[in-house]
């Protein structure tokens, strides 16, 4: 939904690569069996990375098969196979696409406002079928509580990145913890915080010139009027960095075992990934159209590209 949180594949072994790239073809399979096929469309990295984080935190055990797909149906490609975490992330962001459509249809206005109400019946659709999982309907309501929170502070037009950044902290701190416990929970819980913050700074920063072009909330365009200068960009740079900071001191606590695929890919995103996204946004090289042509794309490529 978002594509801010991805490796930086340069500086990932070939193994790894490999590890992670089936990640992200399993949880795509795992997304059309559990919530239907349209249901791939949102795929995205934040939910491969959030799938990888939750094994990390579960120790999981998982395996890897050579598969086919519609994408790729002359190639067999190497492929987590379904498990627990990666139907839960699948269950996970078709009730996030969901309520965010339903957001988009309240708050935005033209082509976005249209598209939303034609995708509508579609994340309906993958809504249900989520919700046919029990456990589904607490987290479906908790989803939609804090976007609708987030929705009504914005509407308020108050000059301030902290106080939606908390809001989407905890949203992104709910989906990261949801169903662990003890000592999990709280690391699950720190992590998803930060970088939640960090992700609504991080698109709000990207986001700032569209959104005083079409006139729509942005926290930075409020508190500094505009187009930001060298010390603004600074201090959103200190602030990002402070997000990120926070994060890995909970991420230190997770006990990899003998999966160092998973632990390198995890702690790429942290070191390397996130910073060069946010380096990428605060030089004014936005993410929004790459992401955008990655999301259209994903389905079509043989690769994953994660270091443009």
């Amino acid at each position: 939904m978002f594509g801010y949180v991805k490796t930086y594949t340069p500086e990932l072994k070939v193994v790894d690569y490999e590890y992670y790239r089936g990640a992200y073809c399993g949880l795509c399979r795992a997304m059309g069996k559990c919530t239907g096929q349209c249901s791939r469309m949102t795929l995205s990295y934040d939910f491969a990375f959030l799938a990888l984080l939750r094994l990390s935190l579960s120790g999981e055990k998982v395996s890897f098969s050579k598969r086919r797909c519609v994408a790729h149906p002359l190639r067999k490609r190497n492929m987590m196979d379904r498990n627990r975490e990666l139907d839960y992330c699948a269950y996970a962001a078709a009730l996030l696409s969901y309520h965010k459509l339903a957001d988009d249809i309240s708050d935005e206005k033209g082509a976005k406002r249209a598209a939303a109400i034609l995708a509508r019946p579609f994340a309906g659709k993958m809504r249900r079928k989520a919700l046919r999982k029990g456990d589904k309907a607490e987290l479906d309501s908790f989803v939609a509580g804090k976007l609708a929170s987030l929705a009504e502070f914005e509407k308020s037009g108050e000059a301030s990145v902290d106080a939606p950044a908390d809001i989407f902290g905890e949203l992104l701190a709910g989906i990261v913890e949801f169903g662990f416990e003890g000592s999990e929970r709280r690391i699950a819980h720190n992590i998803g915080y930060h970088v939640g913050r960090w992700i609504y700074i991080t698109d709000a920063l990207d986001d700032l010139s569209e959104d005083i072009e079409k006139k729509r909330y942005n926290p930075f365009a409020l508190m500094y009027g505009g187009e930001l200068d060298e010390r603004e960009r600074s201090l959103i740079a200190d602030a990002l960095k402070n997000a990120l900071c926070d994060a890995e001191a909970a991420l230190d606590l997770i006990d990899f075992g003998d999966n160092k695929s998973l632990g390198n890919i995890v702690y790429n995103v942290f070191y390397l990934g996130m910073p060069r996204t946010a380096e990428n946004v605060l030089g004014g090289r936005s993410e929004r159209d790459k992401k955008d042509k990655k999301d259209k794309n994903c389905h079509r490529k043989d690769n994953l590209n994660t270091d443009e």
